[in-house]
């Protein structure tokens, strides 16, 4: 009389074709993990310069309405806005300000194009164009 062996496992080519798909599928995982964390520091670098474009626009308009400005101008890392109440410093180290001209005794109503950059990745730019004006 011949016993049956119930055998039970896996083979060696199961376990084999399971370590590969395993491997292919974390692999297709972790690409997109690390694309996606690259995507959002781009993001979040755009949208700390936007946020710093509104500062600086909302801070023009509010000298522009309450005193007479001066001048406005740029030098690398530092925005200046000088009026006739005093100067109005910006200066982050991750970000270049850049104007279209500086603007020297504008008339009550002036041009004004701003561009802001991150120092550490010169791709991400932030430009925007508006106009000030003033009544009287």
């Amino acid at each position: 009389m011949k016993k049956k062996m119930d055998q039970q496992g896996f083979t060696l080519i199961e376990l084999l074709a399971t370590l590969v798909l395993f491997a292919i599928f974390g692999s297709i995982i972790w690409g997109f993990f690390f694309h996606s964390l690259k995507y959002n520091g781009v993001e979040i670098s755009k949208n700390q310069l936007q946020q710093e474009t509104n500062l600086i626009l909302n801070s023009i308009q509010e000298t522009h309405t309450s005193s007479t400005i001066t001048s406005i101008d740029t030098t690398g890392s530092t925005l200046v806005i000088v009026s006739d109440k005093g100067e109005v410093p910006f200066n982050k180290e991750n970000i270049h300000y850049e104007i279209n001209e500086p603007i020297a005794l504008p008339n009550k109503e002036f041009h004004l194009v701003l561009t802001l950059s991150s120092t550490q990745n010169s791709t991400i730019k932030f430009e925007t164009e508006t106009t000030f004006s003033k009544l009287e």
